[in-house]
């Protein structure tokens, strides 16, 4: 018969200190860095990859009724989240909606890294798309305009000084209670984040199993294949009227 014998270590002793995390301060660890090194190169060829190219800037602005980078997600998830949804009915999603929150970096003129776009948006959220009412979708466009500009397509939102909805068109008709209408959206926002529960308990919820990051890197996947630029415009999609 064997007997193992067991040794409990026991904390004798505690020595406080710190380490200070800074770019001024060296942090260097040989064993460390020579174990991490091969997956950091491996990762850095990855996200250094350039995936498109654009115009000009395009900076994540908060406070405006419209911004270029808002613009450019909103069509992005619109276009490509209709190529991905395959719904029963085969009608497309008429509108998209977005929130400022989610874009969370810049991108810069010229060249853009998948990177780039990992810093834009680097969350998996899922496109999806809700079937609502026309009171619920009267809830969205109220809550667009009050919030005084979200990244939206597929709609023209008239505001009024008092940030109260005047002229509304969706896929260029105006705006009617009595229809449904399909708004594609995030996983998130479906849910009701960021106070949009007007989205919630909609008619019917449909899944893309399709990223709104991928709806960004499909874009400019096929500009830079077609060899062009984004170059995003604001057309007036939400504004103020006179």
């Amino acid at each position: 018969m064997t007997v193992a014998c067991h040794h409990q270590a026991h904390v004798t002793a505690i020595t406080p200190g710190y380490v200070e995390m800074n770019p001024g301060v060296s942090q260097s660890d040989s064993v460390t860095h020579a174990i991490l090194a091969p997956y950091k190169l491996g990762l850095d060829s990855v996200m250094n990859a350039v995936v498109g190219q654009t115009a000009f800037a395009l900076p994540n602005e908060k406070g405006k009724t419209e911004t270029l980078l808002g613009n450019f997600v909103a069509d992005a998830c619109l276009s490509k989240g209709n190529a991905n949804y395959h719904p029963a009915d085969g009608l497309p999603a008429q509108v998209c909606i977005l929130n400022n929150g989610g874009l969370r970096a810049s991108l810069p003129a010229g060249n853009v890294t998948r990177g780039n776009v990992f810093e834009l948006m680097p969350f998996d959220n899922e496109i999806v798309v809700v079937t609502v009412s026309g009171n619920k979708m009267w809830d969205l466009v109220k809550f667009a305009a009050a919030s005084g500009g979200v990244p939206i397509a597929g709609m023209n939102i008239g505001m009024k000084p008092d940030k109260t909805p005047g002229t509304v068109l969706i896929g260029g008709m105006p705006f009617d209670s009595t229809k449904t209408y399909k708004v594609m959206t995030s996983d998130y926002l479906a849910n009701g984040g960021d106070k949009m529960g007007f989205l919630r308990d909609p008619i019917q919820q449909d899944k893309t199993g399709y990223l709104i990051r991928n709806a960004i890197l499909d874009t400019f996947s096929e500009a830079l294949n077609a060899g062009r630029l984004i170059s995003p415009v604001i057309d007036g999609r939400m504004h103020y009227e006179k």
